[in-house]
């Protein structure tokens, strides 16, 4: 499953700007192909500690990357402490509710989801996937109350159809 997370990644792309920063995210994307995250750890790290000005694209690329690994409990550290640092900023909102929709935690998905609303109120990408999410929850709900027996109508089943932002654009 974490290769498959892998290339989805690689085929998202990272985007990093690379006119900020000195990482060329063709490198990055062919690092993680090929399931060398932690050298892309380190190589994005060494670039975050050199850097000068806010590292915020590096620190949401190396979220990202800490998310193609499949190690959920490390990319949600990497993105709340990306909305602690930058509550301001709607993408780490949006990755880490796509992490709780797969992991079936839609109330908390919603949660983070309308959180990230306010932070800008025209960011698309959440109402899209706010929608996917109150969607399966209502279909969930029917199908609950059609067949209670249905193991499809399972609060706690995964739902991985959010989309994920690539980059913090500013």
């Amino acid at each position: 499953m974490s290769k498959f997370f892998a290339a989805l990644v690689v085929a998202l792309g990272l985007n990093i700007p690379t006119a900020v920063y000195g990482i060329d995210p063709k490198v990055l994307d062919t690092m993680i192909g090929s399931g060398e995250t932690d050298a892309a750890l380190d190589l994005i790290d060494a670039e975050i500690a050199s850097s000068t000005s806010d590292p915020v694209d590096l620190l949401f690329a190396r979220a990202r990357v800490i998310d193609a690994t499949g190690n959920a409990k490390k990319a949600e550290h990497a993105y709340r402490e990306l909305i602690t640092r930058y509550p301001a900023r709607p993408e780490p909102y949006n990755n880490l509710a796509r992490i709780y929709s797969a992991q079936g935690k839609l109330d908390q998905a919603s949660s983070l989801l309308r959180a990230g609303l306010y932070t800008d109120p025209t960011y698309r990408m959440i109402f899209d996937n706010l929608t996917r999410i109150y969607t399966e929850q209502a279909a969930r709900s029917l199908s609950m109350a059609l067949d209670p027996n249905d193991p499809k109508s399972d609060p706690s089943q995964p739902f991985e159809t959010l989309n994920e932002i690539p980059t913090l654009s500013n």
